[in-house]
Order: C-alpha cells, then sequence, then structure tokens
C-alpha cells in the first residue's frame, strides 16, 4: 500500500512501475545533490540502495508524511545508518519536509545528521550509525506487532558488510525462532565495504544458505530492477510463520560512472564539487539522467546553503567569549600554527613497530582512516601480519588476546566509540582480566570526528576503560607526540587504550619536546612569537619547579592546544600565569604533578574533549583523596555537558560545545576571582 491519509485510509498516490523509474532517478539526483553540498557523506551506498527506498517509500509501505508517529504506519529500520542521504531523500519526495531541505545535509543545527537521529527529523524510526544494530531493534518492533495484535509491517535495510557483525546472526536467530513473518531482512548486498571487497575483506558468502539455515525465506534479486523489488516484497507478506530476507545484488555507486564499484567513494562526495573536473555534481546528474537539476542545484546551494551556513556562522561566533583582540589560530600577525592530523602520528608509530615481528595489527573495516595501513603500505612483506577482521570489534578483540596469550603484541583499531565501547565485556574479561598486551587504537575519539555526527563520536570512553584493572590510558596533544607515545606504550605491560583525534589539529610539540609516559609535561607560556609553539616551555613534570603561577589548567589529548591558548589569553589580557599540565598519560595518571600544581597554585581548571567528568572526576578524586587541605583550593571543569554530540564542522562543535580557548580562559578568569 502507497502513501495514504491515516484518517481515512484514502490512498493520496500511487505510482507506477515507469512512474517509480523516473522517481528513483530523481531520488539518487538529490542524494548527489545533497552531498555535494555537505561535502562529506557517503556516495557508494546511498547510490546502491536508492530503488529499493524508492519502492518502499512509494508504492510499499503504509505510512503518512503528514502523521508521522501513526500507530499503524509500516516501520523501516535503516541499520545501514550511513546511507543517510538516501534515507533522508526518500523521505522528503515522500512529503515529510520539503525535499530542498536536504541540501543542509551534516550542517550543524540543521537536523540532517551524518547518521540519523529520530528526535531531529520526521520519519526516522531508530537514530543509527552503528553497525549491526538495526536488524534486533526491528525484531523487536515486529514482537510488538504480535503481542498488541497489530497489522504493521517492519523492515529492516542492512548492508553486506554489515553481515560480519555477530550481533546481526544472534537477531537473525531470534527472528525466526519467533517466526516473525511481519519481518523482512534487506540485505543490500553491494559487494564493497570501507577496506576493499567484501569477499576480502571479511567473506559473508553464501548468504542465501545461511539465512535458510537459521529458519528464514529468502528471496535473491536484482536490487536495481523494480519490478523484481515489488515482487519480492509482495512474496515476502504472504510467507507464513518465518520471516523474510531479500538479498538485493546492487552495484555500490550505481548510475554515477565515476563512482560505479569504486570502494573509495563508499564514503566521500564527488572529488570536483559542484563543478571543475571529471568527478562533479554536473557529470553524475548527466549520468542518473536528471539534467534538469544542474542550474537548480546551483541556485539551491548560493540561496539555501550558503545563507543557512551564514546564520550558523553568525550564531556560532556569539556564543565564543569575547577579548580586545582576535586569539583563534592563525588570525593575528604572530603566533602562527600548522595544523596536523593527529592521526597521521599513529600511522608513523606503526609503520616503525612493523619492524618488529612480534607486533600484529588487526582492524575493524576502517583500516585507512586510522592509518593502521602503514603497517604495511610501504612494506608488503609485512602484511602477513596485518589481520582484517571486518565489521566485528568483539571479534577482533578476542582473536588479539589469543595472539597476545602466545606472545604478540597485537595492535586492534577502530573508530574509539567502537573500539572501546562495542566490545567493552571482551576487553574487560579477555584482555584485562588476563592482562594481556593488547593495545587498542582509538581513532577518531572526541567530537573532532565532526560531520559523521553523535554516533561516531567517542564521549564517555575515557570513563569506560578507566576503571578496568590493567588498564593503561594515553591520549596526544597533536601528531608529533601521539608517535612518541606509541612507540613508548607498545611495549608496556598489558593493554593499552590510545586515543586519538581524527582531523588536522594545532602543532604544538616539537621532535625535541620531553614525553614520557606516565609522566605529565608542564608547559608554560612566554610570550608571543613567530610561531606559537616557540612561544612555550615544555618540561617534565619531575623536572619542573614552581614558578608561583596564578593557576592551573589541567588537561589532555587534543584540548592541551586549547589550554596553551588559553594561557597566552589569559597573560595578555589578564596579566595572568597559568600553568598547562598536560596529562598525556591518563592512567597511570601522574598524581605528583597534580597535586604540586594544587599545593601551588590553588586554582584548578580541568578541561577535556569528552563528557564532562570523566577525565575531570579522576583529577579531582585524586584533589580530594591526596591532598592535605591545609589551603582552600577551587576546582571547575570544562568538557561537553551531559549530552550527545553533534554533526557539523570540527571547529564549530568545538566552540558550540564550549570547549575553545576563549570558554577555558573565562573560567579560570572567574575562579581566580573568586579565589582572590
Amino acid at each position: 500500500m502507497p502513501i495514504i491519509d491515516s484518517n481515512t485510509g484514502k490512498v493520496l498516490v500511487d505510482y507506477t512501475i515507469d512512474e517509480l523509474k523516473q522517481k528513483s532517478k530523481e531520488m539518487r539526483a538529490w542524494v548527489m545533490v545533497a552531498i555535494t553540498c555537505a561535502n562529506s557523506g557517503h556516495t557508494g551506498g546511498s547510490l546502491s540502495i536508492m530503488d529499493i527506498a524508492c519502492v518502499l517509500y512509494l508504492k510499499k509501505i503504509k505510512h503518512d508524511p503528514k502523521n508521522p508517529n501513526w500507530e499503524d504506519r509500516d516501520r523501516v529500520f535503516w541499520s545501514a545508518g550511513h546511507k543517510a542521504p538516501a534515507l533522508y531523500v526518500s523521505l522528503g519526495i515522500s512529503g515529510y519536509f520539503d525535499i530542498k531541505e536536504v541540501v543542509k545535509l551534516r550542517r550543524l543545527w540543521s537536523g540532517f545528521e551524518g547518521h540519523p537521529d529520530r528526535f531531529k527529523i520526521p520519519g526516522v524510526e531508530i537514530s543509527s550509525g552503528s553497525l549491526g544494530h538495526g536488524l534486533g531493534v526491528a525484531v523487536g518492533s515486529a514482537l510488538n506487532a504480535k503481542l498488541e495484535n497489530k497489522n504493521y509491517r517492519v523492515y529492516c535495510i542492512m548492508g553486506d558488510g554489515e553481515q560480519q557483525e555477530g550481533s546481526i546472526w544472534e537477531s537473525v536467530m531470534s527472528a525466526a525462532h519467533y517466526k516473525l513473518d511481519n519481518l523482512v531482512g534487506i540485505i543490500d548486498r553491494n559487494k564493497l565495504q570501507i577496506d576493499g571487497p567484501v569477499e576480502k575483506v571479511m567473506n559473508v558468502e553464501p548468504l542465501e544458505e545461511k539465512y535458510k539455515s537459521f529458519g528464514w525465506h529468502v528471496i535473491t534479486i536484482d536490487g536495481h530492477n523494480i519490478e523484481q523489488i515489488i515482487n519480492a516484497l509482495d512474496e515476502a507478506e504472504k510467507i507464513k510463520n518465518k520471516p523474510t530476507v531479500i538479498i538485493a545484488d546492487t552495484i555500490k555507486g550505481k548510475a554515477v560512472s565515476y563512482a560505479e564499484n569504486v570502494v573509495e567513494y563508499h564514503g566521500i562526495a564527488p572529488k570536483h564539487g559542484i563543478c571543475g573536473g571529471k568527478e562533479t555534481l554536473e557529470v553524475a546528474l548527466r549520468d542518473i539522467g536528471c539534467t534538469g537539476l544542474i542550474d537548480e542545484c546551483k541556485n539551491l546551494y548560493s540561496k539555501i546553503v550558503e545563507e543557512y551556513q551564514k546564520e550558523v556562522n553568525k550564531k556560532v561566533d556569539s556564543i565564543i567569549p569575547k577579548f580586545s583582540k582576535n586569539y583563534w589560530w592563525n588570525t593575528a600577525e604572530k603566533m602562527k600554527v600548522k595544523m596536523v592530523s593527529t592521526r597521521d602520528g599513529f600511522g608513523k608509530a606503526i609503520e616503525k613497530l612493523s619492524e618488529d615481528e612480534k607486533v600484529v595489527s588487526l582492524c575493524a573495516d576502517l583500516t585507512s582512516s586510522i592509518r593502521m595501513d602503514m603497517f604495511y603500505k610501504n612494506h608488503p612483506e609485512r602484511k602477513n601480519r596485518f589481520f582484517s577482521m571486518g565489521i566485528a570489534e568483539a571479534n577482533m578483540t578476542l582473536v588479539a588476546a589469543g595472539l597476545a596469550k602466545e606472545g604478540k603484541i597485537p595492535f586492534i583499531g577502530s573508530f574509539g566509540v567502537f573500539a572501546t565501547g562495542r566490545n567493552w565485556e571482551q576487553i574487560r574479561t579477555s584482555v584485562c582480566y588476563n592482562n594481556l598486551p593488547v593495545k587498542i587504537a582509538s581513532g577518531h575519539s572526541g567530537i573532532n570526528v565532526g560531520r559523521d555526527g553523535a554516533t561516531h563520536q567517542s564521549l564517555e570512553d575515557i570513563s569506560n576503560v578507566y576503571y578496568l584493572p590493567n588498564m593503561k590510558i594515553v591520549t596526544a596533544a597533536d601528531v608529533i607526540e601521539l608517535e612518541k607515545l606509541v612507540l613508548q606504550v607498545a611495549y608496556v605491560n598489558g593493554p593499552v587504550n590510545i586515543r586519538f583525534a581524527r582531523e588536522a589539529t594545532p602543532v604544538v610539540t616539537k621532535t625535541d619536546s620531553p614525553c614520557k609516559f606516565s609522566i605529565a609535561n608542564v608547559i608554560r607560556y612566554r610570550g608571543e612569537k613567530e610561531n606559537f609553539v616557540d612561544a612555550f616551555d615544555i618540561y617534565l613534570s619531575t623536572e619542573y619547579k614552581s614558578e608561583n603561577e596564578d593557576l592551573t589548567i589541567i588537561t589532555c589529548g587534543i584540548l592541551v592546544p586549547e589550554a596553551m591558548r588559553a594561557a597566552w589569553i589569559l597573560k595578555e589580557e589578564f596579566n595572568v600565569e597559568a600553568r598547562v599540565l598536560n596529562v598525556h598519560t591518563i592512567k597511570p595518571i601522574d598524581k605528583d604533578a597534580i597535586l604540586k600544581a594544587v599545593n601551588d597554585t590553588g586554582v584548578i581548571v580541568i578541561a577535556e574533549e569528552h563528557q564532562v567528568g570523566g577525565f575531570g572526576n579522576i583529577v579531582a578524586g585524586i584533589i580530594v583523596k591526596e591532598k592535605k587541605f591545609e589551603q582552600p583550593v577551587i576546582v571547575d571543569m570544562i568538557g561537553v555537558e551531559d549530552k550527545f554530540g553533534s554533526s557539523g564542522n570540527a571547529w564549530e562543535l568545538f566552540k558550540v560545545f564550549g570547549l575553545t580557548a576563549e570558554f577555558i580562559a573565562k573560567k579560570a578568569k572567574s575562579l581566580l576571582d573568586k579565589k582572590r
């Protein structure tokens, strides 16, 4: 049943097959427009799933865009949440909102998050983005329909690489066990994932036989044939006492010449934007057969996107505390700084470590993204010690534990939210309890990951792993410090979590700057210089003698550069001397350096790119437990205030979440005023 009026049951629109074929072209075109305007997003899968999404939303499911929460609607769960552009276009073309709004994709406060948020866009059934979750949620929804005697149907869109997640097969088993004939799984079998062909990363075939053996009815179709899609969905409705899976053979990047079957187009926008090269939106729209959108897109960008971004910029700017001059990165004539991707430091270190035959590496489908590929990229003979584990973080961790138990030093890696969250119990029991030397590369941690949004922004990981016995944690200020720390912790006994950022961040240390595992660094501002890094002296905390500073900023990771900039602001604006304590080793933490700072200055600001209190409560706990309160101390914290992240430019997010130097300096000055 197509789109209906939920109050009267009247069919509002019903498309013919020829009309659906045209609509699928329009929807592909809007996907490319949205991703191009965002200059970010997942092109490949959004295009491969488009014909199926077109049939579902415009022909098959019963839903009412004017009543998104209608109790009797059919449900579509997008377990493959990275295909959000296809979901948004499907909802827009159905009438949930003006389709032109999708050009705000991945922009701050637009609602069109990098991965779907059900509270921000009508018609989104579940917030998603962590692969392997959707089918279980769909099972729960289908079970509810049985319990409540509802006749709504449930659909779950998955990727073929996603079938590598063990949670998928738990859901497959439960759906068959409860005979959920109101549930349809749809697998977009485009045969590619981030790290390459699915069969080479971690083969999932034969899918048909596997699903049949679990008790599912299986239908295999051409996922770009509208008639076959309709027939398969019709057939699924007739099956009784078992769930159905439709395995749709598709082409990643379908209909766009430069993106078809190109693995790199899994997660990038057209390389040359709207116009100016072979891989542009204009070429894509011609390939798709929607040339009419070419001129409209340019107009949309200037009329909607640029105007929207101007308003965002104005609002963001209004949030930032103001001083006598602008201290923002590289805006002054002096104090210039280089910006380099922090993750490159991990890549340099893992390449050096791969010389040791005891060192092995395992990655969960994000190898190049976190620079784990440097293990073998320039040394193909070392690839036999690299193990692609697919999208299977729990298994990756357990395999690493087995390798470690036999004498190897395994490095495992993924986005921080997956590398320490998805597999927490495996880390706890098999790694930490056994005190095995598994090194966890938690890349893309914090809000620095930017436009991917909340599901990919790890803001809870320090708390998750700090309280695990035997665990050590390091987090670097910049690319140079990260390389040093990784080389050191590789041979530290037991497990280590290595937390680092993705995007380019300020380089604030030098190759000869002191850096020693478990010993914090004291950083002191000495006056404006041509280069930001030359304006500071860096000491090991064990070698630093008090200069009677007014206050201390205790921080870690990529907030160290912000704390240094805050020290610059405090000195130039208020003649306040600030000690910056870079606690790059969170566990075992340098208690002596913290207590010395407390006793020397009496005013402490703790700053973290994390849920406030993750790192802050660790430091505060040390102060409360260890300090002899002969003199008062004032302590406050800066961090993300008990909320999830959001899509947006990384620096926008730092500003709106109050994590920049301006906020740190303002907080520090207010605490100092209280003390005085």
